[in-house]
């Protein structure tokens, strides 16, 4: 899973993720009520466990009974494991705690927004704390070690898993670490499990997809693109259609899990057997009318797939409930760049 800033492209998710290294806070003065959280009974056994993850374990010894979703993608993967928690930090659009694959499930309950913890994490941590959690999920976070030990003192806090860099946790991944945290470990791996068998659906259903290749790209200001790689939360969505990431662009990744292809350079695009090029603030329609892009061999036979903004943000945290809804919006159009050729 790799977590984005709410809305957006890799570039400017890497640009900010120095700030959070800068941060800690103070336990904030007052507490806000929120009687819309809910947890499950926990699994019989699972409560108390231990979480091995980055920085230091954490004990869970109790069952849970208010979670502060503090990473992005965390709420999501809360609620489809049936928590509604007392934050969530989207990634769609910033200022809204719902979306379009997660709105049914939040129904009429109000979690605290935290709109900017990609970039700003310590600002959001106070707001975090104010909802009394009696446990805080940062799996799609990166806080710092103080930050990690200010959240601690208030209660068991859920990092990655150590063997995964920040921002580049698998869906699956994070969906047993939180599912095991929150003693529903079962019925973590019953969903993963769903949703593998979902995605294997999808490749069952298309097979043009098997032996290709693609790429996804945002076009960036100055003509060229953002790169996005292996790693990157919307390269694993096309990869869990069949669909394997070009090897020959592997040096174009630079920057973690994203990396820049410039004007003069776009040409090395034609590798791939599909560019997916998501929307950023209306980046796709200066896509279109690039005559260095266009003239590109993969534009000028059809092998280009445009997806939209939320459908792009969306990619970019893979979750249990993200999965399904983005194929319904991307398959569609991948399918048919892909039986162009």
């Amino acid at each position: 899973m790799r977590p984005l800033p709410h809305r957006l492209s890799g570039i400017v998710l890497a640009a900010t993720a120095a700030a959070l290294v800068v941060s800690s806070c103070a336990a904030p003065e007052e507490k806000v009520a929120d009687d819309s959280a809910s947890v499950p009974a926990p699994e019989t056994g699972s409560i108390p466990v231990t979480v091995q993850q980055a920085y230091a374990p954490a004990v869970v010894e109790k069952a849970p009974t208010r979670i502060a979703a503090l990473g992005v993608g965390d709420g999501d993967t809360l609620l489809a494991l049936g928590v509604m928690p007392t934050t969530i930090a989207p990634f769609a659009d910033p200022d809204q705690a719902t979306a379009p694959w997660n709105a049914d499930l939040i129904g009429d309950s109000q979690p605290v927004v935290l709109a900017n913890t990609s970039a700003a994490l310590g600002n959001e941590i106070p707001k975090a704390l104010a909802t009394s959690p009696d446990l805080i999920t940062a799996v799609g976070a990166d806080p710092t070690r103080d930050q990690f030990d200010l959240l601690t003192k208030t209660a068991p806090t859920i990092l990655r898993p150590a063997q995964y860099k920040p921002w580049q946790v698998p869906w699956n991944a994070q969906t047993i670490q939180i599912g095991t945290a929150i003693g529903q470990p079962d019925l973590a791996r019953r969903k993963i499990a769903e949703t593998e068998a979902f995605l294997a659906g999808i490749r069952a259903k298309n097979p043009q997809f098997a032996g290709k290749t693609a790429v996804v790209v945002t076009a960036s200001p100055t003509g060229g693109v953002s790169v996005y790689g292996p790693e990157d939360g919307r390269a694993q969505t096309v990869a869990g259609y069949g669909l394997t990431f070009p090897p020959v662009l592997r040096d174009t990744i630079t920057s973690g899990f994203y990396g820049e292809l410039p004007a003069e350079s776009l040409d090395r695009l034609d590798a791939a057997d599909i560019v997916v090029a998501v929307d950023w603030e209306g980046s796709n329609d200066k896509l279109r009318s690039n005559p260095a892009f266009t003239r590109l061999e993969v534009a000028r036979s059809g092998r280009v797939a445009y997806l939209p903004q939320e459908v792009g943000s969306a990619m970019s945290v893979p979750t249990l409930l993200t999965i399904p809804w983005v194929a319904d919006q991307a398959v569609g159009p991948l399918a048919e760049a892909a039986g162009s050729r």
